[in-house]
């Protein structure tokens, strides 16, 4: 709930980004690893389904390789919880075969998943107590003064306290 995802949506979707890179993949990892379902999931994104490899994963993983080969992609793994190094050292050599400049972006909620990954990180942390309500205000009082309303505005602030910043639970 701190906005992983979501951040990582804006820099996806963000206009630059679309003119940067020649192909782009989103795939929601969550919390089973299963390297075929990921596999098979980048392929569609990226428009390349063969039905004749549907079921091996060595070929899938081949035409993947070839799909990116040569070519600035970027890839978004979002919501990775597995942090089996030998696992996912098996997908990303996948992706060496990319031009220079590709990337890689994973969201996830286990340190030890962006360790793993290596290279930059960001971490989110909870929103202040003054963000916190102008979030909360912003989503509660969409159409209305909260001035017009002071009654509610303590109550307000005890409910967007009780969501500890997280902007998730804030909207």
């Amino acid at each position: 709930g701190l906005g992983k995802t979501t951040f990582a949506k804006e820099v996806y979707n963000d206009e630059r980004v679309q003119k940067h890179f020649g192909l782009k993949a989103w795939f929601c990892v969550s919390e089973a690893y299963d390297a075929f379902r990921i596999t098979k999931g980048l392929l569609q994104e990226i428009g390349s389904t063969d039905l004749k490899v549907d079921d091996n994963l060595n070929q899938l993983q081949v035409k993947l390789k070839e799909s990116l080969k040569g070519k600035k992609f970027l890839i978004v793994l979002d919501d990775v919880w597995n942090d089996n190094y030998n696992k996912w050292d098996e997908l990303r050599n996948i992706f060496v075969q990319g031009d220079i400049g590709s990337k890689i972006i994973v969201t996830t909620r286990k340190e030890s998943v962006a360790l793993m990954m290596g290279n930059e990180q960001i971490s989110m942390d909870n929103l202040s107590i003054e963000a916190s309500w102008s979030l909360f205000k912003r989503h509660a009082f969409e159409n209305m003064d909260p001035m017009g309303h002071p009654e509610l505005e303590e109550a307000g602030k005890q409910i967007a306290d009780k969501c500890k910043g997280l902007p998730l639970a804030l909207k």
